[in-house]
C-alpha cells in the first residue's frame, strides 16, 4: 500500500502555537497565537499540517532562529511512519515506525 506522501511545503500553511504537550510523536501543538505574538516571544512553535490535517513539520524558533525540527511522513492508514529530527546545525536524525505506529529499533 503506498505512503501519505508529503505536500509541497509552500502549500502549507503555518499556524503558530506557544508550546507543545507532553513528549508524543508526532508533536501535538498547543496554546495556538498569531504569527505577530509568537515573533515577540522569546520561543515559539510553528505547525504545518497536510490535507489530512497531519503535523507534516513541527518548528522552534528561539530569539527568532529556527531551532530545531521534525519532519513527519505517515502509512496510508494514519499512522506514523517516520519522523526526521534536524537541529539548527544541520544534523538529522530519523526514526522509522511501523504500520502499528511502534519505533522500529
Amino acid at each position: 500500500m503506498p505512503e501519505v506522501n508529503s505536500n509541497s511545503s509552500a502549500s502549507l500553511t503555518p499556524q503558530y502555537f506557544g508550546s507543545w504537550q507532553s513528549y508524543q510523536i508526532p508533536f501535538i501543538p498547543e496554546e495556538p497565537i498569531s504569527k505577530e505574538e509568537a515573533q515577540q516571544r522569546k520561543s515559539y512553535y510553528v505547525g504545518y499540517y497536510n490535507s489530512n490535517n497531519q503535523l507534516e513539520r513541527f518548528e522552534k524558533y528561539l530569539d527568532g532562529q529556527l531551532n530545531w525540527k521534525d519532519e513527519y511522513l505517515y502509512w496510508d492508514n494514519g499512522n506514523i511512519k517516520s519522523r526526521a529530527m534536524i537541529k539548527s546545525d544541520g544534523s538529522r536524525t530519523v526514526q522509522n515506525f511501523d504500520r502499528q505506529g511502534r519505533i522500529i529499533k
